[in-house]
């Protein structure tokens, strides 16, 4: 649950899932729905990754997703330099590794949930990208969700929102 807000202005959220079969870098867009003199005040967001591991073989997978105030962010979210980027508000990641033995299996999970909590929010004036990268050989799936608070901008926040996205 978002944490407890002083202000009483609803609490609103959006959910956005991207599917893989591969390890193509993919993108989707998280439309909050802002008005053009509105701003989006980001206060928590949940995310939850899960995968696959081939079956009855050694088996070694990676999933990674980025979550940016850039709609259309498509930086391989597996490269640590472009997570260096500082419109990319969160992280989220997950490896799975099976091996073989003569006595048995070890497995590590199969899905991963994160939370991260903003306060003060995060303020957001377009709406939100997402990227992601699965595996070359699993299916994978990477859902979002954004808690969000809606106001009016002042003329400062839309001046550099507008010098942002330039």
């Amino acid at each position: 649950m978002p944490p407890k807000r002083a202000s009483s202005k609803p609490l609103e959220w959006i959910s956005d899932c991207i599917g893989t079969t591969d390890a193509t870098v993919t993108n989707g867009v998280i439309e909050l729905g802002l008005r053009d003199d509105e701003v989006a005040e980001v206060w928590q967001i949940d995310s939850y990754i899960s995968g696959g591991l081939a079956a009855g073989a050694n088996d070694e997978v990676e999933y990674h997703k980025m979550i940016s105030m850039d709609p259309d962010v498509i930086a391989d979210p597996s490269v640590a330099a472009n997570m260096e980027d500082l419109e990319i508000i969160m992280h989220h990641g997950l490896s799975m590794d099976r091996d073989l033995t003569t006595t048995g299996q070890s497995q590590g999970q199969r899905a991963n949930h994160s939370i991260r909590r903003y306060n003060p929010p995060v303020l957001v004036g377009t709406d939100m990208g997402q990227v992601v990268k699965g595996d070359a050989a699993e299916v994978g799936a990477f859902w979002t969700t954004v808690y969000f608070t809606r106001r009016r901008a002042n003329v400062s926040e839309l001046n550099q929102i507008l010098l942002k996205r330039r």
